[in-house]
């Protein structure tokens, strides 16, 4: 791994939050063993921001929005820190990722923005071109059922969400009171 690292005296979350985050990417052994590393270093409440996919907010988002789509289009995915940089409550990380999807290799860059707060991660925000990527899913038709089901479940998380929050903010017709009644009498 090279690395070019930017420290000032106060970084010491941000510097292990690099160590983890590398140890994370080096070899997941599934998505679930993936999304179990990173939740310790997760504020309960983190914002996933990246292309192509709306923003996910949570524990759990982050492991079935974003873990589990993208081992199932690419189950033997991992990454390698390329470089870092790090301040007092964020870090900048760029990596490249590897696996076979379609049962062909595919990689790409990512940097990886992360804002930390009493040493959690409470936002993370990933820059990269997604068009590489999306290339390859189209032009591999072994990785379209997969690509299918992902997409359909990103649909149905979006649809149900709406639903859920049209319940939230509807609210069912009030009752009359007794001195609105006696008004009508």
């Amino acid at each position: 791994m090279s690395s070019v690292t930017l420290t000032r005296p106060d970084t010491d979350a941000a510097q292990a939050w690099v160590v983890a985050f590398a140890e994370g990417w080096r070899a997941p052994a599934s998505a679930d063993a993936f999304a179990d590393h990173f939740r310790p270093w997760f504020d309960p409440h983190i914002r996933l921001i990246q292309p192509q996919v709306p923003t996910m907010v949570g524990h759990l988002a982050f492991r079935e929005r974003f873990a589990w789509p993208l081992f199932a289009l690419i189950p033997d995915l991992h990454g390698q820190v390329e470089r870092t940089a790090v301040g007092a409550d964020c870090a900048y990380i760029e990596l490249t990722l590897r696996g076979t999807l379609g049962g062909r290799p595919v990689a790409w860059r990512v940097c990886d923005r992360t804002t930390l707060r009493d040493g959690l991660v409470v936002e993370r925000e990933s820059y990269f071109d997604p068009l590489p990527l999306l290339r390859a899913i189209l032009t591999r038709p072994r990785a379209w059922p997969a690509f299918a089901r992902t997409q359909m479940r990103q649909r149905l998380h979006r649809a149900t969400r709406r639903d859920d929050h049209h319940a939230a903010t509807s609210r069912p017709p009030a009752l009359a009171t007794d001195d609105q009644r006696s008004e009508v009498r």
